[in-house]
C-alpha cells in the first residue's frame, strides 16, 4: 500500500491537472500518458461492449491511483474510457518523466508500489467477482470504500459490481429491512 510519505513523494514531482465533470482523462482508443493520484473529485473508468453499453470497470475518488496501465506502459490505445463524475484534480507523472524517473532508486521504489497496487486492486475485484454473490460484493465493497454511495450514483456502482441497478436496490432494501429487525 501506497503511505503518505509515498504520496507526497509523487507530488513532488508531479504535475497539476484538472478533468471537469463529463470530461474524459483518457479516451477509448487513445494512449493514455499519465499515471496520477486523485487529488480531489471522483472518476469512472468503463468499456463500451458491442451494443453501446458501458460497462464500470473502475470507481476512483479521492487518493486512488488512475491510469489506462496497460496503455501507459505499451503505449498503445486505451480500451476504455476514463469519465470525470465531478469536476477532479489529478496529480500525475507523464510517461516521459516516468521513463527518466525509473532509472532513479527512490522512484524505482514508488512506482513498484504503484504497480503492486494496482495489480492487486485488479485481483481482488477479479476474485469477487468469480467467487461472491452480488450482496457480499455489494457489502464487501461498502466496507472497503466507505463513502462510495456518497460518491457516485446507484447505476454506476451496480455496473461496477456487475449487476442491475434494480438488483442493487433490492440488496439494498433487503439490508434495512433486516437490520430493522
Amino acid at each position: 500500500m501506497l503511505t503518505k510519505e509515498d504520496i507526497e513523494f509523487f507530488k513532488s514531482r508531479s504535475k497539476i491537472i484538472q478533468v471537469k465533470k463529463n470530461n474524459f482523462f483518457v479516451k477509448e482508443n487513445e494512449t493514455c500518458n499519465y499515471i496520477g493520484i486523485v487529488q480531489s473529485g471522483t472518476l469512472y473508468g468503463y468499456y463500451e461492449d458491442t451494443d453501446a453499453n458501458f460497462i464500470v470497470s473502475e470507481l476512483y475518488s479521492k487518493q486512488s491511483l488512475i491510469t489506462s496501465y496497460r496503455s501507459f506502459l505499451t503505449d498503445i490505445p486505451s480500451p476504455a474510457f476514463i469519465k470525470a463524475y465531478t469536476d477532479a484534480v489529478i496529480a500525475v507523472i507523464d510517461k516521459s518523466d516516468y521513463l527518466k524517473l525509473i532509472k532513479l532508486q527512490p522512484w524505482t521504489y514508488i512506482f513498484k508500489k504503484f504497480s503492486d497496487q494496482l495489480f492487486i486492486n485488479k485481483c481482488f475485484k477479479e476474485t469477487a467477482l468469480i467467487k461472491l454473490k452480488a450482496k457480499d460484493r455489494y457489502l464487501e465493497l461498502i466496507r472497503n470504500r466507505k463513502q462510495i454511495e456518497q460518491e457516485f450514483p446507484q447505476h454506476l456502482i451496480a455496473s461496477y459490481l456487475k449487476i442491475r441497478p434494480e438488483t442493487l436496490s433490492r440488496i439494498k432494501s433487503l439490508d434495512l429491512y433486516q437490520d430493522r429487525k
